[in-house]
């Protein structure tokens, strides 16, 4: 139940919440997604620099959700998926990285066990 809610229903509310605010303010905003200075330009709106932090916990709370349930399904100890989530929540990208490379780590080693 508790993963349920984290992995879908807390995503689902913070995308209804960006939703909401890039409809409100995006017409009224400077800049865009062309070039980086365009991004600074458009991220001087209060209301869309907190787009852009909702849109990271919508989808860092997506992508961990999705490394748990992975894991479940794989039989990787949650001990070991625990640093991966604070990585992924903290720095994103670079979460799901570190996910990753235990996966294949762990294939790795259970490939080298079994020959």
């Amino acid at each position: 139940m508790l993963c349920a809610f984290a992995g879908v229903v807390a995503p689902l509310v913070r995308s209804a919440g960006y939703a909401s605010i890039v409809l409100a303010f995006w017409s009224s905003a400077e800049g865009g997604f062309d070039s980086l200075a365009g991004v600074a330009r458009l991220f001087e709106s209060r209301w869309l620099l907190l787009a852009g932090w909702v849109h990271y916990l919508a989808f860092d709370l997506l992508v961990g959700a999705w490394d748990v349930r992975t894991a479940r399904r794989e039989g990787i100890a949650h001990a070991l998926v625990l640093p991966c989530l604070v990585a992924t929540f903290l720095l994103g990208p670079a979460g799901y990285l570190l996910f990753q490379a235990l996966r294949l780590s762990l294939r790795t080693r259970s490939a080298t066990a079994g020959a």
